[in-house]
């Protein structure tokens, strides 16, 4: 499959609202609480604006030839964790269509996204994923990602 990755600028908002409104989607099967309007809400518009125009975030959009999105990719440059000696950044979300998985779509904007933190000086990036996802798991772990911690939760 034949693609090309670009920055995203706020001419692409709706594309990236979009494609992160697929993502909740898909991942409501692994979370029952999550908000599928969210991507829509205020707090959802002022989060891609934000992300679209700040330089401490990289947006890149993954297109096929005929322009086409086929993925995205939000990262965040700032210091996920002050306490650490190494400064990490933070993958803050990564959705590529289905008929692009398993092609390369998501590995290079991965890579991408490595090459751009380590020019801000990072050297570190974490991401999350639902515990039960187990292809997204595979994909990161595929992309030099380790298991490093492990988030809880309790119904109250």
């Amino acid at each position: 499959m034949q693609f090309s990755i670009r920055q995203a600028s706020e001419k692409d908002f709706s594309l990236v609202q979009a494609l992160n409104a697929a993502l909740f989607t898909e991942d409501q099967a692994n979370d029952v609480t999550l908000d599928t309007h969210w991507p829509f809400s205020v707090e959802g518009v002022e989060y891609y604006m934000k992300s679209l125009m700040d330089p401490d975030k990289l947006v890149l959009i993954a297109e096929d030839m005929e322009k086409k999105p086929l993925g995205y990719v939000i990262v965040s440059s700032v210091n996920k964790w002050r306490y650490r000696k190494v400064k990490t950044g933070e993958l803050e979300n990564m959705y590529v269509v289905p008929k692009a998985r398993r092609k390369g779509v998501g590995r290079t904007l991965v890579d991408r996204v490595k090459e751009w933190l380590k020019t801000k000086g990072l050297g570190r990036l974490y991401v999350s994923t639902y515990a039960n996802n187990v292809q997204a798991i595979a994909f990161y772990q595929t992309n030099g990602f380790v298991d490093w911690e492990a988030g809880l939760e309790a119904r109250l």
